[in-house]
């Protein structure tokens, strides 16, 4: 990797435009070096691109970096926080016989849409890249960006990040990023040399994977709800591109694609949950045809939707299109699959693919809130559902790159503020202040980031690295924010369905999370002092909630109780009580039908709850609150309405079912479906102070009217599986567990057999207990009488 001292080349800009283009306006800008070719055999090759917009960058057209044109690579949605870093793609390819270096284009990213100027993010694209290149005689050449590159407007008319883009093929170049191209013609001018977007700018490299194609969807059905207007349905709400495929047509025939998670009454797509306000309530892209023989296809390249429709109007008159005209192409981040999980049950088994398709429409660049109406990172709407998260996809670089930015995102102005850290990350608009700036389990992310590395993957690099920046945000909070070992959040319990739980309730049990957290993590890295110093803390804290009273009477929310559960905050002696509390408090919580159990919590209550219930030996209460159809419930996000016909096909942002139809935070109830239902575990359900490569329990839960589940995880050293039955009473487990690996087994029932190879421990809880080394292990037991306690 280079360093930043051998990054004194220019950042180029078009060289006919600069820093004044309204938003909707932004031009693609075409680059290319003069006499850039390579005509020696060449062994080895790096290359490494800056990139403060989305771009593609490519080398004589047969390596493409960020892009779909014969490369394997797709666009990356770089967007990072200007203020204070940019991103670096590294590769070495090896090339061969002669190229042309440094082809490319770029569009606005994210980096022209924020709403407040003041972020310092608004500013046009530019590039820079520094190609070092060795030859089989040794000797090497090094090619960088500077004023003989030339530059060219082209056929992305209008570019934007929310509303879309505008493309006219008419404008094409043909050739242009060819070897031997002239483009010494008066439509390319010198490349402008532009600033770093400030002074404090830096180059930074990208940790996390790139974004790629992951699958296409055919439509399910077209209809054509008024003349001139086509509707159509994927089937499922994903993040991407649409892609258009259309007949030979005339030059000049201007096609509008719009994009939606719903529908109006009258068949037309609902774009409601997509905008509104300065993000753009009007989503859509255009493409005006070149007239080619044959037909042409297209799909946006420089920003990306949420849609199960898309909406195409302009085609000719009588022209009636069949489901082959649009595909829909999923994105995300290169991130492997974790784990899997499949039930008996029909309804079990749509909530666990709502959950999944949710997770993976917000692994882009950066962990996103939603795929449509903001397609920004809150920290919690990440670090609160990670128990469900990582038990979908490995996200240990998606972690690290999120590191980068919330340490970007931390103020370091000698003012009061000094440590706190954005309710977003990358910044793009409003930053510190205010009750959506300021907030302990937003901004605790840059403490809990570096612990779920090391207890989830067993690093403790980024601790290590960054311990000075998470001492800095701990000791802000207790300047500025505890009294009497007691926080206020201001968002308290965000989108829980009645909003009733307290702000100190939240803010003291992060504030506790936190402390502990840091204790834990100072020991491990050998800060001694601090690691005492913070365990006391934490006592004092543990002691200060817990005096506060934890029942059904005193702060009486579903929430409340488990979080205090959940947290370990509850002495033993009254765990009982609290654990009965919050049973009541779930069956009886009121809805339109009167009867219980509802879910009710938000982003920071809802896995507590789930995670308290089944600790409790409770899962019977959820899989009852799995059945519901009213709100607050998962049913209500199932059940069919005039805007989602067949139900929501993604877990939405709040219990109304208003906002995105498509986020993370309420799917957190499946870390409980693959560490309660499949019963893959690491230590106890819902607590990491163990590493994976370190543990490994199989609990399985056969609750409800089951009959049987099977999971996956994959771990470093190769898959756990989890495999059970049931028929009648009779109940057969089947675990595989990983080479070089020990893992401990908990079967429910009795008159419990197990194979050979497995050594009985004890009977714990309502289980028998044994522990097995690496290998396929069978087990049986009669359920009958069979009670979780």
């Amino acid at each position: 990797m280079l360093s930043v001292s051998a990054w004194a080349t220019d950042r180029l800009t078009f060289g006919a435009m600069f820093e004044t283009r309204p938003l909707d306006a932004t031009p693609l800008i075409l680059g290319g070096k003069v006499n850039g070719t390579l005509s020696a055999n060449v062994t080895t090759g790096s290359s490494n691109v800056r990139l403060s917009s989305v771009a593609r960058y490519n080398i004589g057209g047969s390596i493409n970096i960020d892009t779909g044109d014969g490369g394997d690579r797709l666009e990356s949605r770089v967007i990072t926080a200007i203020d204070n870093g940019t991103s670096v793609i590294s590769f070495t390819p090896a090339l061969e016989q002669s190229h042309k270096a440094g082809a490319k284009v770029t569009g606005s990213g994210n980096n022209i849409a924020a709403s407040d100027p003041s972020a310092g993010a608004a500013v046009t694209p530019r590039f820079i890249a520094r190609l070092e290149i060795m030859f089989d005689n040794g000797s090497s050449t090094i090619i960088v960006t500077d004023r003989s590159w030339r530059t060219a407007l082209g056929p992305l008319v209008t570019d934007a990040w929310y509303s879309g883009s505008g493309y006219d093929t008419r404008r094409e170049q043909l050739g242009w990023d060819k070897p031997g191209t002239d483009l010494k013609s008066s439509t390319w001018t010198s490349a402008g040399i532009a600033p770093p977007p400030n002074l404090a700018t830096k180059l930074v490299a990208r940790a996390a994977e790139l974004i790629k194609e992951q699958e296409r969807f055919s439509p399910v059905s077209v209809t054509n709800p008024a003349p001139g207007i086509w509707v159509f349905d994927f089937g499922q709400n994903i993040v991407g591109w649409p892609l258009i495929t259309l007949p030979e047509l005339p030059a000049g025939v201007t096609i509008k694609v719009a994009p939606a998670e719903g529908l109006n009454a009258n068949g037309t797509v609902s774009q409601a949950s997509l905008g509104p306000g300065p993000r753009g309530s009007d989503l859509f892209n255009t493409y005006t045809t070149a007239g080619r023989a044959g037909g042409e296809t297209w799909h946006p390249r420089f920003n990306y939707f949420g849609m199960q429709w898309v909406q195409v109007t302009g085609l000719p008159s009588g022209f009636e299109p069949g489901p082959e005209l649009v595909t829909g192409i999923r994105l995300q981040a290169d991130v492997p699959i974790a784990g899997t999980l499949t039930s008996s049950n029909a309804r079990l088994n749509r909530i666990i693919k709502m959950a999944h398709y949710s997770f993976a429409s917000n692994l882009m660049s950066v962990f996103t809130d939603c795929p449509g109406r903001e397609k920004l990172s809150y920290p919690a709407d990440y670090t609160m559902p990670i128990g469900a998260i990582y038990r979908n996809f490995h996200v240990d670089g998606m972690l690290r790159t999120s590191m980068h930015h919330l340490v970007e995102g931390q103020s370091v102005a000698d003012t009061p503020m000094a440590g706190n850290v954005a309710l977003k990350t990358p910044v793009y608009d409003w930053g510190y202040s205010g009750r959506f700036g300021d907030e302990i389990n937003w901004g605790n992310a840059i403490v809990f980031v570096p612990s779920f590395l090391h207890d989830l993957y067993g690093d403790t690099t980024v601790m290590s690295a960054y311990y000075d920046q998470m001492t800095d945000f701990v000791n802000y909070i207790q300047r500025e924010k505890v009294q009497d070992h007691i926080v206020d959040a201001a968002l308290a319990d965000w989108v829980e369905n009645d909003g009733r739980t307290s702000g100190r309730i939240t803010g003291t049990w992060g504030y506790y999370h936190t402390i502990q957290a840091m204790a834990h993590m100072a020991d491990l890295i050998n800060h001694t002092e601090d690691a005492v110093r913070y365990a006391s803390l934490a006592v004092d804290i543990r002691g200060r909630y817990t005096s506060r009273g934890n029942d059904s009477t005193v702060n009486a929310t579903p929430a409340a109780q488990a979080l205090a559960l959940d947290a370990g905050l509850v002495p033993s002696e009254h765990r009982e009580t609290v654990l009965e509390a919050l049973v009541e408090l779930v069956e009886s919580y009121p809805s339109a039908d009167g009867e219980g159990p509802h879910l009710s919590g938000g982003t920071i209550g809802l896995g507590p709850i789930v995670r308290a219930l089944s600790a409790g030996g409770r899962d019977d209460v959820l899989w009852a609150a799995l059945q519901k159809n009213d709100r607050p419930s998962y049913g209500y996000f199932m059940a069919p309405t005039t805007e989602n016909p067949d139900g929501f096909t993604t877990i939405g942002e709040r219990w109304t079912r208003s906002d995105s139809k498509n986020h993370m935070i309420l799917a957190q109830i499946d870390e409980w479906f693959h560490a309660g239902v499949a019963g893959i575990q690491a230590g106890s359900l819902g607590t990491i102070s163990a590493t994976w490569a370190d543990k490994l329990v199989f609990q399985p839960e056969p609750v409800g009217d089951l009959t049987s589940a099977t999971g996956t995880f994959r771990r470093r050293a190769g898959e756990a599986r989890s495999e059970w039955t049931r028929a009648g009473d009779a109940f057969a487990l089947s675990v595989t567990v990983p080479a070089n690996t020990e893992a401990e087994v908990r079967v429910a029932g009795d008159k419990v057999r197990a194979s050979g190879r497995a050594t009985f421990v004890g009977e714990e809880e309502g289980y028998a207990v044994y522990t097995v080394p690496s290998g396929m292990h069978s087990f049986s037991s009669t359920l009958k009488g069979f009670v979780n306690t």
